[in-house]
């Protein structure tokens, strides 16, 4: 079995240090990338600049994530 990360971050943070990670859940198939947004109080731009930041730790921390 494949090891899953999960990527979190918060609406306003977007600095390296405020990604935090853990455990990520199986998905129903392999190579697979979900992403769960609460839109509830969040607009397109916020969450384009969220995943933006996550992209941005993804490049720069090490692979696989510790």
């Amino acid at each position: 079995m494949a090891a899953q990360y999960k990527f979190t971050l918060q609406r306003g943070k977007t600095d390296l240090k405020d990604v935090t990670i853990a455990a990520g859940s199986a998905e129903a198939q392999s190579d697979t990338v979900s992403v769960n947004i609460d839109v509830t109080s969040m607009n397109r731009m916020d969450a384009l600049m969220l995943l933006e930041a996550i992209e941005n730790y993804i490049l720069r921390a090490p692979w696989p994530p510790l």
